[in-house]
């Protein structure tokens, strides 16, 4: 009797380029891959085909997206690290029924951070990878030992924008990474002649990062003597932290753009949406995720 794999059971492993085997808590996984077909003619003077022929010889960047918690403890803290500095690394999905499926040269696109002072603290990721393939081999390296899983509850404990404290009257947060991937060109005239089947066709094995984008909102109630609504500023300096006080978020971004924009529901609320405009040498100087 056949065996069939269930989502809620599957253990999520990520390999990086060192060889360091890491364990992964997740509350959700999504993966797949797909080939690219193409149609062409195949009517002749002699054969008056209505239906096209196919040629199918090479495959889309596989893609993935996860959502894991951000714990006091380091256990997840791979994958904040691979979002800031877009390295690649594998990614072994295990079932109950010993399947094991393999993400190659996984990338990270998007990161976001969920920041809700009702939830624990946790990050959602998305991203492409060369190939997605079933894994027959063993995993590299081996599991880290066990340790406690601690949630964060997140306190907003600062919220300045320029000079003013905007902490007060919160209704969400957002923040956001983008890393622009661009795959290179990964298919030739020798890659689409020996293409047979899923195997020997085509994949991406390359990419360039041509750019990031740090940006988020501050949706707030709108107070009766808010000096901020419906206001703008191109070159200011933002400070989030958002923790239990020792172990959590900082952002600290030195010159931001904002625009403010004010709606008008049951209570009235203004929204900051900014964009990070200062140039870092490195991202994990701007964002540090402290565990203990």
């Amino acid at each position: 009797m056949p065996n069939f794999s269930f989502k809620r059971e599957v253990d999520v492993r990520i390999v990086d380029s060192g060889g360091t085997r890491h364990k992964i808590d997740i509350s959700q996984i999504d993966f797949g891959q797909t080939f690219q077909e193409r149609s062409f003619e195949v009517k002749t003077l002699h054969n008056q085909s209505s239906f096209e022929g196919s040629v199918i010889n090479r495959a889309n960047p596989a893609e993935f997206s996860l959502n894991t918690p951000l714990l006091k403890e380091n256990t997840n803290k791979v994958i904040f690290d691979r979002l800031l500095d877009s390295a690649t690394f594998d990614i072994y999905i295990s079932t109950q029924s010993d399947d094991v499926w393999k993400l190659e040269t996984c990338v990270i696109q998007d990161g976001t951070f969920e920041i809700n002072k009702s939830r624990p603290l946790r990050l959602a990721i998305s991203g492409e990878a060369s190939k997605l393939s079933k894994f027959s081999g063993t995993i590299p390296g081996s599991d880290p030992s066990p340790t406690t899983t601690t949630y964060i509850i997140p306190t907003i404990t600062t919220l300045t924008l320029g000079s003013d404290d905007v902490s007060d009257s919160i209704i969400g947060l957002s923040v956001e990474l983008q890393n622009s991937i661009n795959w290179n060109q990964y298919d030739t005239i020798h890659g689409a002649v020996t293409a047979t089947d899923a195997a020997s066709s085509m994949y991406p094995t390359s990419f360039t990062n041509d750019t990031k984008v740090l940006a988020g909102s501050i949706s707030k109630y709108l107070r009766d003597d808010s000096t901020s609504v419906l206001t703008w500023n191109s070159n200011t300096p933002l400070r989030l932290t958002a923790g239990n006080g020792t172990q959590g978020l900082d952002f600290n971004i030195t010159n931001c753009s904002f625009t403010n924009r004010m709606s008008t529901p049951e209570i009235f609320r203004e929204e900051f949406n900014w964009r990070m405009t200062q140039n870092p040498t490195a991202l994990s100087s701007v964002i540090t995720y402290t565990t203990a």
